[in-house]
């Protein structure tokens, strides 16, 4: 590897020229990162973040971000320079306007920030992104260079892309971001080390998608595309004319999109904010128990039935009448629902109309009268549920069949083949790469199945960025689009109904018992937390039986493609593991959660204390000093445990001058950047639903006595 300072003639073309249609297009892998200093002006003075600074002191400040080192890769040749203007002499320099290049970075939506400081004037288009400051990839016209999100590519982290794809160990601890630094500011070797292996890293990621797709202009933008890539394979045009067919008109689509709803991730009421701490002396038996559906989605899109037809409104009579032919999508009223178990299923953002709403942590536990789109899954979950009368208000039906029998089979061999390599090795690494494409291609088909391209809705124009209104005229635009492109391989419904069919896996065996509910303490998507008996590890026993006759039912409709082996296949020691079938994941001696997305354990087979709490670092479990009992509200991760970072984008930045950590003074004139704000996090529950805790934790006191509550113990 080679570290150069970039200069006049430094940076040589060795471009590797392909060309499709005409068009010329460079096979020279570009890559690009930048190095940046966060600094906030207290008492008047620039300077780095100060950690023992409360967090009010940085509200009102004037902040800044100011790159201070480029890294620039041209193939396996690292170049740097540390003024930042300075690069775009450099993409002038690689620039043809004969040859399209591509220059990636991971995280552009980072980067961008910065070059548009040197991009003013320059004409940015074929933007296309997933969100406000989300590019996946936009060209520079007058460079004529495509700049490309990797971490879209990939959707890992660089560190973990790069133990993924490649041999390389991405450099860590190395470079503290926590020092002032500046252009002047003279960098230690091992700061330089770090900063030239990012781009090393970088190389080869993409130098392992350009081994795969023979030329950069051929991979695909994101992990998904990877995967309709594949798919395109194995299907004919007419079946993805019939997706083009099943496109649905711009009201359709909307009520689609109110009907859909992602995994079930909730806390039991009766069970939360409590210690459920096992004593192996005292109950040899007693734990909680982790159980995992291995695959969840892949199974649901496997072994269920989809809408296969546009849907055509009917009359309401028809829905008890007709299921076993359609799949129905319902506009409901939902009257006078009171809750049959202690896990409550509706989600409160999906209820319109609502009257004497009672809330669980954003689930309704009561309801006088709501209006909803559902699935005609999720009306047998809330019939189940809840001691309710549901009038159907709007009703449409679609026939209902299982996927094209191509699908339902790359999907099979993709879990067979993973697998079969998992824990495999090889010594160029060709098996581990292989088995990672497969476990990355299984996850990717629930992506392209739950693809909702309104939600791409945003635009950078004029340099500013733009969120489109979902107006009429911009919804048929896209759906125009959805008829004519290549890309619509599944349709939208399959994610409405996929995610349904799996809720549905998860909380029957939930809804099984009331014995089962109350023991029931944290769930999410596709795994249960629970107070341990024997009997209730005979319903994912009997569960998991039941899955042979899915798998049959499949292999009947489609006996020439598709067997039984596919959906059991065997591991390097000749172990079968059936798709969807529910193992046991973990095994915990102390669980506490008090909401979505939090909740502590003490894991029996390494006895440490483990936290998880969305968007904190797992590392914030320090804080806890090894009790459980200080995972409660109010607890508060300081900067350096939380490990959270607020965001801020800056499109007017002060001219300032400052002194770096040496002592250089430095003016900065850059208008665009982004600011990195380390930030607090205090461990919090929502007043209403802490109030609701409460009372269910005093109503079994008063009903059982604190020594007959379970394994529990209130704190």
């Amino acid at each position: 590897m080679m570290r150069k300072i970039v200069g006049k003639n430094s940076i040589k073309d060795i471009d590797d020229i392909c060309i499709k249609k005409g068009k010329q297009y460079s096979d020279t892998i570009y890559t690009l990162d930048i190095e940046v200093t966060s600094a906030f002006c207290l008492d008047g003075v620039w300077q780095p973040f100060n950690y023992k600074r409360p967090t009010k002191d940085y509200e009102q400040i004037e902040k800044v971000g100011i790159p201070y080192i480029y890294m620039f890769g041209v193939n396996d040749k690292v170049y740097y320079g540390r003024e930042f203007r300075q690069l775009l002499e450099v993409f002038r320099k690689i620039s043809n306007r004969k040859i399209l290049k591509y220059c990636y970075i991971h995280n552009l939506s980072y980067e961008m920030q910065f070059l548009l400081n040197i991009f003013e004037g320059l004409t940015i288009q074929d933007m296309v992104c997933r969100d406000v400051h989300k590019p996946i990839q936009f060209l520079v016209k007058e460079l004529n260079i495509m700049f490309r999100c990797s971490y879209m590519l990939t959707n890992m982290t660089l560190d973990n892309a790069a133990k993924n794809y490649t041999d390389v160990e991405k450099k860590k601890g190395d470079l503290d971001y926590n020092v002032l630094r500046t252009p002047y500011t003279k960098l230690t070797d091992k700061e330089m080390a770090y900063c030239e292996y990012d781009i090393i890293c970088l190389y080869y990621i993409v130098f392992y998608f350009l081994k795969k797709y023979k030329h950069i202009y051929k991979i695909p933008l994101t992990s998904t595309s990877i995967i309709r890539q594949e798919l395109k394979k194995v299907i004919d045009y007419w079946y993805i004319k019939n997706q083009w067919d099943l496109v649905p008109d711009a009201e359709t689509y909307l009520k689609l999109m109110a009907c859909f709803s992602g995994g079930y991730t909730h806390s039991n009421i009766i069970n939360t904010n409590k210690v459920f701490s096992i004593y192996k002396k005292e109950k040899p038996d007693a734990r909680i128990i982790s159980m995992d559906e291995s695959s969840a989605y892949p199974l649901s899109i496997c072994t269920e039935k989809y809408p296969s037809s546009p849907f055509v409104m009917c009359r309401p009579r028809i829905f008890e009448t007709q299921r076993n032919r359609y799949c129905f999508l319902l506009k409901v009223a939902i009257i006078d629902a009171k809750p049959r178990f202690h896990n409550h299923y509706i989600q409160s953002s999906h209820v319109d109309n609502a009257v004497r709403k009672v809330l669980d942590n954003g689930r309704v536990s009561s309801l006088k009268y709501g209006e909803m789109w559902i699935t005609d899954i999720d009306y047998d979950l809330i019939k189940i549920n809840y001691k309710c009368r549901i009038e159907i208000l709007e009703c449409y039906k679609s026939k209902k069949k299982y996927l094209d029998k191509r699908v339902i089979k790359f999907i099979l061999d993709l879990y067979v083949d993973k697998t079969r390599l998992k824990g495999l090795t090889s010594e160029d690494g060709s098996i581990e790469d292989l088995y990672k494409s497969k476990k990355s291609g299984i996850n990717g088909c629930y992506g392209m199945a739950v693809t909702n391209v309104l939600k791409q809705s945003s635009d950078f124009i004029d340099g500013e960025w733009t969120r489109h209104e979902l107006t009429k005229e911009f919804i048929e635009d896209k759906i125009d689009q959805m008829k004519n492109s290549w890309s619509t391989l599944i349709f939208y419904a399959v994610g409405c109904w996929c995610t349904s069919y799996s809720r549905r896996n998860l909380l029957l065996r939930v809804f099984s018992s009331k014995e089962f509910d109350r023991a029931v303490i944290y769930m999410d998507t596709d795994s249960i937390k629970f107070k341990y008996k024997p009997e209730f590890m005979k319903i994912f026993e009997d569960y998991n039986k039941t899955l042979i006759d899915k798998y049959r039912e499949v292999c009947k409709r489609y006996p020439d493609d598709i067997t039984l082996d596919m959906f059991k296949p065997k591991d390097k020691n000749g172990k079968e593991h059936p798709l969807g079938a529910y193992e046991i994941d973990g095994i915990y001696t102390e669980f506490k959660t008090i909401g979505a997305k939090k909740y502590c354990y003490r894991d029996q087979e390494d006895g440490e204390l483990h936290l998880t709490v969305s968007g904190v670092s797992k590392k914030a479990v320090t804080v806890l000093n090894n009790d459980i009992n200080n995972f409660k509200k109010g607890l508060l991760c300081d900067y350096e445990a939380s490990g959270k970072l607020t965001h801020f984008y800056l499109s007017n930045q002060p001219e300032v001058t400052l002194e770096d950590c040496q002592g250089n003074i430095y003016t900065s004139r850059y208008k665009y950047g982004i600011v990195l704000q380390p930030t607090t996090y205090e461990l919090g529950i929502d007043d209403k639903y802490e109030t609701m805790v409460n009372y269910f934790m005093k109503k079994e006191y008063e009903e059982n006595g604190k020594q007959k509550a379970g394994l529990s113990k209130s704190k």
